[in-house]
């Protein structure tokens, strides 16, 4: 081989080595690999750097031309910013690297190459690599960047002149049609869990599915087996339980009661009686569903009053269903009040309210709704439009993995054939689910929005939020200090951003199909729809998301609204997540403390009737159980190294506020991942 071949062979694997394509350590299986390795590693980086930046400018006559156009499948909107690569195919999976660039603001890119760059005597047989950009890891202190490979396109062999790809539609987090509320088409997500975190959920999914198949497989073949009691054992002991054993009735007093209603699973924010403002009630309100007969959805409100530096329930009242009405705007039974003197039904009575605050209420609302589903909007959103900007590594830790997540949670919980719910046969609220969703997320919007403000010295649910939201506003006000320029350059993207969010936003409505406008007033408007902002119309409906800019240049208020989204999306993905993940079990773990009723729902607790089913419980306690005990993705244990030591270094100062709390912060998860 002459030298010319020699230098472009070299150069070649050079050119691999800074694109990534192989490893200076491990690519040395011949005498010139080596001496190659040997000579970058002696250069001094300055040189590298000087190598790199000739590799990528002329050092081969770049007499040829790939040129083409990426759209959205969906839709054909050009996708801008997009990371290209062009090599050259070569036999047995060998690659050559000819070129890189990216997709203009049109979707258009051009890249100029040498033929002779695909080795000596080769005519370049042309591959299309399409990238999202570079992200940030920092791995034992040191920054590094790594990147999600979207698409291949494999163009001809042979290519002896300049070569058009054409327009290439790509699905890339397309909106799903079939869905009132934002949700990806899945086989538009282009990247999946990191490894390990898949590997756990999986893990996971696997121990507590073979638990739940035994327990079902008994009871298929004796329909008095399972017992509830060995149904109950066969997972891990849960909060109640194991204070039962050290307070005997202490998870069944109205301290109790009160405490979670305030600080566990799916906290509530409370209304004033509009009749004596020294109270405070939450209900909710069944009427509106479609049932199954699987489970009763009663009417419920419930008055509690601050008394002695406790919020204790004085007064539950409790509104059936005629029996066997299951659709919507039944007829009701007269409604029944029941007092602390009431002794037994009191005891009954509180367990009705748990058992439709935390299995419906608190799963579709609270969870569903609030975390998966709303935060899905953004995600959408955000990756098909947030590249370039500054906001793309920001966001990117905690939005990476909603809609692949929301994609995995619809395949094995909601799969008609496959699907844990499909077990349940019919799914319990089925028809209403999607509809109540999307009431849910039309109460929703980010602006204005910040923790409830704490209603006494025992609510520790908002002293956390507010602690944790002040470490957000200094820690998005620096980012912002640090990137305002670089983020008003790529203020299309932001652009894009707001209308895709709001095009694509459910309608807005006042209120979601459980609630009711009752004439009393919220405690604390904070989390609630109260900004005076107009909202946009699209096609004639008014849209629950506001723009976040109109503008094609950032205006002062414009930089302050992408404040608060950064805010409002971090919080909700990280912090009421991780509340939800880490009080679901507590409370939801065992059967005869909260678990979905039916029968007419009164009774004690012993007694078996009221409960939904052997089947029913066994899958509750399986799936609850999956999907509350995958460790990963942890703020502080950063394992994927993407969230900014600047974040860490802010909340770790923190830390003595959040044990004085009560707050384990090795549990505040980094993002929606489970």
């Amino acid at each position: 081989m002459n030298i010319t071949g020699v230098i472009t062979e070299m150069s070649n694997l050079i050119q691999r080595i800074i694109a990534g394509e192989v490893s200076l350590k491990e690519y040395t299986k011949t005498e010139k690999e080596r001496l190659v390795y040997k000579v970058l590693s002696d250069l001094p980086l300055s040189s590298i750097l000087k190598i790199k930046q000739e590799l990528k400018g002329n050092i081969f006559a770049k007499s040829r031309r790939a040129f083409g156009k990426i759209v959205h499948r969906d839709s054909l909107i050009p996708i801008p910013n997009l990371s290209l690569e062009l090599w050259d195919r070569d036999p047995f999976g060998l690659k050559d690297y000819l070129a890189c660039g990216e997709t203009d603001k049109i979707g258009n890119f051009e890249m100029m190459y040498d033929p002779k760059a695909g080795g000596f005597g080769d005519t370049p047989d042309l591959e299309l690599r399409i990238f999202d950009p570079p992200q940030n890891v920092f791995i034992h202190g040191q920054k590094s960047e790594f990147r999600n490979l979207i698409e291949v396109k494999i163009g001809p062999d042979n290519v002896m002149d300049d070569y058009d790809f054409g327009v290439l539609q790509i699905l890339y987090y397309e909106y799903d049609p079939q869905y009132t509320f934002s949700y990806s088409i899945p086989d538009s997500i282009r990247h999946d869990f990191v490894p390990e975190a898949l590997a756990r959920t999986m893990r996971s999914v696997a121990k507590y599915s073979q638990i739940m198949d035994r327990l079902i497989q008994k009871n298929r073949r004796d329909p008095n087996q399972s017992s509830y009691d060995e149904i109950q054992k066969s997972f891990p002991e849960t909060l109640t339980l194991i204070l039962e054993k050290s307070h005997k009735g202490y998870t069944r007093s109205d301290d109790f009661f009160g405490e979670r209603m305030l600080n566990g699973f799916n906290p509530v924010i409370f209304k004033k009686d509009k009749n004596n403002p020294s109270l405070y009630n939450t209900a909710f309100n069944g009427e509106k569903f479609t049932l199954t007969g699987k489970i009763d959805l009663p009417n419920y409100k419930v008055i509690f009053e601050l008394k002695n530096g406790k919020l204790l329930p004085v007064e539950i009242t409790l509104q059936f269903r005629e029996d066997n009405c299951v659709q919507p705007n039944p007829p009701l039974k007269a409604p029944q009040t029941y007092t602390p003197v009431d002794g037994n039904k009191w005891l009954q009575a509180k367990r009705v309210v748990r058992a439709t605050h935390l299995g419906v209420l608190g799963e579709v609302k609270g969870h569903l709704s609030q975390c998966h589903f709303n935060m899905e909007q953004y995600a959408i959103a955000f990756l098909r439009n947030i590249r370039k900007n500054p906001l793309r590594g920001f966001l990117y830790p905690h939005l990476k993995e909603v809609v692949h997540l929301n994609k995995f949670g619809r395949k094995i919980l909601m799969d008609p054939e496959e699907g844990f719910f499909a077990k349940l046969e019919p799914m319990h609220i089925k028809p209403d689910m999607l509809q109540w969703i999307t009431t849910n997320i039309g109460t929703y919007d980010w602006t204005d929005w910040q923790p409830r403000k704490p209603l006494y010295e025992g609510h520790t649910f908002a002293k956390l939020g507010n602690l944790y939201w002040n470490i957000l506003t200094t820690y998005v006000e620096s980012f912002f200090t640090a990137n305002q320029e670089e983020i008003a350059n790529n203020w299309t993207e932001i652009l894009n951003f707001s209308k895709d969010l709001v095009q694509h936003s459910v309608p807005y409505v006042p209120l979601s199909m459980e609630q009711v406008d009752d004439g009393d007033e919220w405690y604390d408007l904070n989390e609630i729809e109260h900004s005076s902002n107009p909202r946009q119309e699209v096609n004639g409906e008014l849209k629950a998301i506001r723009p976040i800019t109109i503008s094609p240049q950032p205006t002062e208020q414009d930089i302050a609204n992408l404040k608060q989204v950064c805010k409002y999306v971090i919080y909700q993905c990280t912090f009421w997540h991780s509340w939800i993940h880490n009080e679901h079990n507590p409370e939801f773990g065992e059967l005869k403390y909260g678990n979905l009723l039916t029968n007419g729902l009164m009774g004690d607790e012993d007694d078996e009737s009221v409960l939904p089913g052997h089947q029913v419980a066994s899958i509750i306690l399986a799936v609850t159980n999956m999907l509350t005990n995958f460790n990963y993705g942890y703020i502080l244990k950063n394992e994927d190294g993407d969230v900014p030591p600047e974040l860490i270094k802010l909340i770790e100062s923190k830390k003595a506020e959040f044990e004085k709390l009560r707050f384990d912060l090795t549990t505040l998860r980094s993002r929606l991942n489970s």
